[in-house]
């Protein structure tokens, strides 16, 4: 009798020491699992956000522009002429990356108008990417607003 309590004793013992390891194995695991998720996290680019400012313009007092530029490639482009009557146009479409340019498509016409990424900015630049470098090239800014 006293064998066979020994026995049960033993087998006990061992039980317990195996559900321990168990659990320590599982909380190693969990613990690899949240690290990895932590680390999977990305940021927004930056040249994703809002933009405005008033770009020249030749029979008006200026084009005043919003232009907000999604992470998922879709953009929202307002445009008022300042100083003529219902002048003021809404689109949205996709935009591609270039390089540093952003190149919003329109849906309607498939004409491509090219931005390149300046430091919490946006400068309205031709195909090449070229900035424009006469009297007015600060006027082709479009500053980011602060969300």
């Amino acid at each position: 009798m006293k064998k066979i309590s020994l026995l049960l004793v033993a087998c006990a013992t061992l039980l317990f020491a195996s559900c321990e390891s168990k659990e320590s194995n599982n909380s190693e695991e969990q613990a690899a699992v949240e690290t990895e998720t932590t680390e999977v996290v990305a940021e927004t680019p930056s040249y994703v956000g809002s933009y405005e400012g008033t770009l020249p313009c030749a029979d008006c007092s200026g084009i005043l522009t919003k232009l907000t530029v999604r992470e998922d490639t879709t953009y929202d482009l307002s445009t008022e002429y300042l100083g003529k009557k219902d002048d003021k146009f809404e689109e949205s479409g996709v935009y591609e990356l270039n390089g540093d340019l952003i190149v919003l498509i329109t849906p309607s016409s498939g004409e491509k108008t090219y931005y390149k990424i300046l430091e919490n900015s946006v400068a309205l630049v031709d195909s090449t990417g070229v900035l424009n470098t006469g009297e007015l090239a600060d006027k082709y800014i479009l500053t980011k607003i602060a969300q």
